[in-house]
């Protein structure tokens, strides 16, 4: 006999079968992020176990994989999962981020040209960025616009896949865009200074200078639905630390405690949730940036957010000073010093040491400074932005280009836009 808990989960599959049948079109897509070991291909695996058991919906995988081996497909087949009408497809040697674009567009129509499935789930590297995987959807392919490619794409069989399309949002829509969070290893990755091919040597590339923190922060801010793993392996003290952390970081992200990846089926695929636009504005300090109130759970728990705005520029030199007392900072031409024969960056050691003293004495005057960002006036340097994002204990500082007074009447949005009216929003002081 059925239990009242099979029951439902049997009646949210029949629900999503019929969601998906009567979409007309495109094959809504989730694309799965997470650091290495959050636990995205134990999900994975449960989501089809779920979709086994009812019988009901048709799911295409796509594993991608930095490694020549992609050993995450592997262990999604040795499930033995596979044995009706889905299909698992592996891209490795690169990331759908960047290096293998072309071959997610390829690979994902040729999915949606087979009209088996009625949803694609992609499970991505765990240092890719989802909103470049998400830019690829709406790249615009014809064979006018092959000037405007990336260089080395082979247009043929990208126009040919997507059979007269022009995006591969026409044949298979980013519909969820889920990122997984490891509750053990949350703090510890916002507190490092290592960068992505230290943290992960062996399973990335070694040559991949992103600062852990920030990357995971991106991943955090760009989700639909948020899944906490290994909530079970830690004391819930830190589990609540970890939910109410990522909820102030993505006020309008939805949720979910996992245990061993056990989630709603329909709260990962089908659920419509992804708008690109919401998605890049969505994070909690451009929500607060941008004047909407927010007010989230975590009050309760000690987080705040609020918005600092002035009209007198910060002096340089004080500026600089009170940010490296404080983190680790990246200075955004650093990389192209160092390719010219400037100092070598300290050793990951050093660096760690550094994070943890700056840390503690950050934590010590202020608390702890979980997420900043946003723009700077600097004296002396009147006509240039100072655009500075920080992410637990790594920030960067550089120029985002010329103040809008300082561009020409053509740069400027138009009159009757949104992006005009938050310029002169910004004039009048509001």
């Amino acid at each position: 006999m059925a239990s009242t808990g099979d029951m439902t989960k049997a009646d949210s599959l029949v629900g999503l079968a019929d969601r998906t049948a009567h979409e007309a079109g495109a094959v809504p897509v989730t694309l799965l992020s997470g650091f290495l070991g959050a636990g995205k291909t134990t999900l994975l695996k449960r989501i089809l176990e779920q979709t086994h058991a009812q019988d009901t919906v048709r799911v295409a995988v796509l594993v991608n994989d930095m490694a020549e081996v992609n050993i995450d497909a592997d262990l999604v087949r040795s499930t033995k999962l596979l044995q009706r009408e889905e299909k698992l497809v592996e891209l490795h040697n690169g990331c759908i981020c960047c290096t293998l674009r072309e071959d997610l567009i390829k690979a994902l129509a040729e999915l949606a040209a087979e009209k088996k499935f009625d949803a694609i789930l992609i499970e991505s590297t765990g240092v890719s960025l989802p909103q470049e995987v998400a830019e690829t959807f709406a790249v615009n392919v014809t064979s006018q616009s092959s000037a405007t490619m990336p260089p080395g794409w082979e247009m043929e069989p990208i126009l040919k896949a997507l059979g007269g399309k022009s995006s591969l949002n026409e044949v298979a829509r980013l519909d969820t865009c889920v990122t997984m969070v490891d509750c053990v290893t949350f703090h510890s990755n916002m507190a490092t200074a290592a960068k992505a091919g230290e943290q992960f040597k062996g399973s990335v590339d070694a040559n991949d200078m992103r600062h852990v923190g920030p990357l995971l922060m991106q991943q955090i801010e760009f989700a639909d639905v948020i899944v906490l793993s290994k909530c079970d392996i830690v004391e819930e003290k830190v589990a609540s630390s970890v939910e109410d952390a990522v909820r102030s970081l993505n006020p309008g992200a939805k949720v979910i405690r996992a245990l061993r990846g056990d989630v709603p089926l329909s709260s990962v695929l089908c659920t419509g949730l992804f708008d690109m636009k919401k998605a890049s504005t969505s994070a909690g300090w451009m929500q607060q940036w941008k004047g909407v109130e927010v007010v989230p759970e975590t009050e309760e728990y000690g987080i705040h957010s609020f918005v600092y705005k002035a009209r007198t520029p910060f002096h340089p030199v004080r500026l600089m000073s009170f940010l490296e007392d404080h983190f680790v900072v990246k200075h955004e031409d650093s990389s192209a010093a160092q390719e010219k024969g400037g100092e070598k960056e300290a050793d990951l050691a050093k660096r760690e040491s550094d994070a943890k003293t700056k840390s503690a004495r950050m934590r010590k005057r202020f608390g702890n400074i979980l997420r900043s960002k946003g723009f700077m006036w600097l004296a002396g340097r009147d006509d240039q932005i100072g655009e500075w994002s920080q992410a637990g204990a790594v920030g960067q500082f550089g120029c985002g280009g010329p103040w809008m007074s300082c561009q020409p009447e053509e740069a400027w949005p138009a009159k009757d836009s949104e992006e005009y009216a938050m310029i002169m929003k910004d004039y009048a002081g509001a």
